[in-house]
């Protein structure tokens, strides 16, 4: 039995159809048929029953269906790692954001980045190191981390870009027309927020540590919450680049909060122990020159792209 034996009958499982199967596999139905015929007899059991031109797996087809499964996704990611090891220009970069708001920006950041460094996955831990980056680069489960803060002795940091906390209201709001707006005037308001504990959000323990607002909306999607601002709903607040295109059509108006403004400076974080590798730097300065872009700066991709 050889590894096109197993990735046959993955492919007529879910096929259900031989000749599917077979342009799947880029095979003629006979030499397709002359596989399935190796593999059972290999087995001394029959793995498949025709029934109306569908394949159906039998119980021993199942169990073989499993092991296929796990030995092909073993051996792609033991081809993964040898690429790595032999291609200097492949290899992997694990990703987290501390902010929610972040991933709103990540994927048009990603396309960009793929199609640079073809050979590079880029893999995003949504949950896994959102709210503990600092754990999972010390554990090594990550690569980089966008965080806000730059304290950590073990990492070492590199500055992304900086951006500014505002409020953001309905184009008919009260607030519209104002240079800022106190802190302290938030509790006259609902408050739009994303669905974290409030404890795991800066801003709103900032702003409501003395009092809460009227009524708390916990909405998961960052274009759900500005619809709901959009509808007059209640008060957000984001960094200025989330809300830009709502600015630019009038559907939405920020205020600045406090006279000094709510700043927030973002940081590439790595292991200062462990040796990057030259597609993980590349990650980070271009991922450094698109938000720059992002907020009107110049900066072209010949600065920033290493020869790998």
């Amino acid at each position: 039995m050889e590894i096109r034996h197993l990735q046959m009958v993955r492919e007529v499982a879910n096929s259900g159809n031989l000749t599917r199967a077979a342009d799947q596999l880029f095979l003629t139905q006979s030499a397709l048929s002359h596989q399935l015929k190796e593999i059972e007899s290999y087995f001394n059991t029959q793995l498949f029953i025709r029934d109306k031109k569908q394949m159906l797996l039998t119980q021993a087809g199942e169990v073989v269906l499993q092991a296929a499964e796990k030995i092909l996704q073993e051996v792609a990611e033991t081809r993964a790692k040898v690429r790595c090891l032999t291609d200097k220009e492949a290899g992997e970069v694990r990703l987290c954001t501390q902010c929610y708001t972040s991933y709103h920006w990540l994927a048009g950041f990603l396309r960009e980045f793929q199609g640079l460094y073809p050979k590079v996955d880029v893999k995003v831990e949504l949950e896994a190191a959102t709210h503990d980056a600092d754990k999972h680069l010390l554990t090594n489960t990550i690569d980089v981390a966008i965080t806000e803060g730059d304290e950590n002795p073990k990492f070492s940091y590199t500055p992304l870009f900086q951006d500014e906390f505002v409020a953001i209201v309905a184009p008919d709001h009260p607030w519209v027309g104002r240079c800022w707006v106190e802190l302290e005037e938030f509790t006259a308001h609902n408050y739009i927020m994303y669905n974290i504990p409030d404890e795991e959000s800066e801003n709103f323990m900032m702003i409501f540590k003395n009092r809460r607002p009227s009524k708390v909306y916990k909405i998961t999607l960052t274009e759900a919450i500005l619809e709901m601002v959009k509808a007059g709903l209640g008060v957000a607040v984001m960094p200025t680049w989330v809300v830009r295109p709502y600015l630019q059509t009038g559907q939405l108006a920020t205020v600045r909060i406090t006279e000094k403004r709510i700043l927030r400076t973002w940081f590439a974080a790595t292991l200062k122990s462990k040796e990057q590798q030259p597609y993980t730097t590349a990650f980070i300065k271009q991922l450094a020159c698109y938000m720059k872009d992002l907020d009107g700066y110049a900066c072209s991709v010949e600065e920033t792209q290493l020869t790998l």
